[in-house]
């Protein structure tokens, strides 16, 4: 089992080649001067050297801008699992906004940042909100409900009065 360091995360993988996966690829390898996702275009060349990086100066990156993604995928996080579809918050997101205004308002009325409601909202490649986020969602739209009371209740039954 291999570990190989990427973007300050350890990942578990089959890393075939005997380059680190992040910098510039090194003359001999089998897919030198192609991007390794497996598309075969040409990546950028590397303008400078930065050792702590895996860079080397005039040598092309190991991947085109973004194509890393498509052999290491992004962990969504610990949630990413166990998380409410995001399909079943956004309805709830769009009511809030509807109902208050501006997203700057449902923000600081759930103390979250209005960039990460924002991306609850709009963002069509989430798939999952964190449960605490949601259940934070959730009691805010569940305080604008109103109060039943007895005056309010229909009698079901006719009664003898």
């Amino acid at each position: 089992m291999t570990y190989v360091a990427i973007s300050h995360e350890l990942v578990d993988n089959g890393w075939e080649f005997d380059h680190p996966p992040m910098g510039t690829c090194t003359p001999g390898c089998s897919s030198y001067g192609r991007c390794h996702c497996g598309c075969r275009e040409r990546p950028k060349h590397s303008a400078l050297t930065f050792q702590r990086g895996h860079r080397v100066r005039d040598e092309p990156y190991v991947f085109r801008p973004g194509h890393h993604a498509r052999v290491f995928p992004r962990h969504a996080g610990h949630w990413s699992k166990k998380g409410v579809p995001v399909e079943r918050v956004r309805p709830l997101l769009a009511w809030l906004h509807e109902h208050h205004g501006t997203w700057q308002e449902v923000a600081q009325l759930l103390r979250m940042p209005v960039g990460t409601i924002k991306g609850y909202a709009n963002n069509r490649k989430r798939l999952r909100v964190p449960p605490e986020a949601a259940h934070r969602i959730l009691q805010l739209v569940l305080a604008h409900r109103k109060r039943r009371s007895w005056l309010n209740e229909w009698e079901v039954e006719p009664s003898t009065r």
